[in-house]
């Protein structure tokens, strides 16, 4: 009796360390980064609480890019875009007006995808930041990638610096746990339209 209980206790003691692990590596999955360095262009999405753009301009302030360009749409079509309340962030930070884009039109990350990618090609701009949400990174990246297409832009991942959500504990707490499960959906919903695009 004394064995199976010891057996009982370890099979839950492991399946609860696997189950963790697995949050863990959720976590990892969506928060991807590569290593910086100097580019044409810092691109921030719109969608947190301030995080994205206080990334973004804290690269810009240590010399990474020359220009910032906010993107993203208001929630409200009668109110200013988010991508220029970005920019009013920014400003009142220390940046130069002149050193910033906007896109306002964006209200999708698909959308944030293929207009700033035009913006991109228009401008000649050849190399920049992505800066998101980490829980968003990822799907950001897979839908930048596809809009750059043989444009030859070099996109580089860089996650905000957000306190709200960490890659380790992100399921602990609200709003972390809903924002990531939605955001689970939805880059399943992508990848599973990648693959039958692949067989088409």
């Amino acid at each position: 009796m004394r064995r199976f209980l010891s057996g009982f206790t370890s099979g839950i003691v492991f399946g609860i360390a696997g189950a963790l692990a697995g949050l863990v590596l959720i976590g990892h999955l969506l928060d991807i980064e590569d290593p910086l360095a100097k580019v044409d262009v810092i691109v921030a999405l719109s969608g947190d609480q301030g995080a994205r753009t206080d990334t973004a301009v804290d690269l810009w302030k240590r010399g990474y890019a020359p220009t910032l360009l906010f993107a993203g749409s208001a929630l409200d079509p009668a109110s200013i875009s988010s991508a220029d309340i970005m920019k009013r962030e920014a400003m009142a930070a220390g940046v130069p007006a002149a050193a910033i884009l906007v896109e306002p039109f964006s209200a999708t990350t698909e959308e944030n995808a293929t207009r700033v990618v035009k913006i991109l090609r228009d401008r000649g701009l050849r190399t920049a930041i992505l800066v998101t949400s980490p829980y968003h990174q990822r799907r950001a990246a897979i839908l930048f990638a596809r809009a750059t297409g043989p444009a030859q832009i070099t996109l580089r991942n860089y996650p905000a610096r957000d306190p709200q959500w960490d890659p380790n504990t992100w399921w602990l707490s609200e709003p972390a746990r809903s924002l990531t499960f939605v955001e689970l959906a939805k880059l399943s919903v992508e990848l599973g339209e990648a693959a039958l695009r692949r067989r088409s």
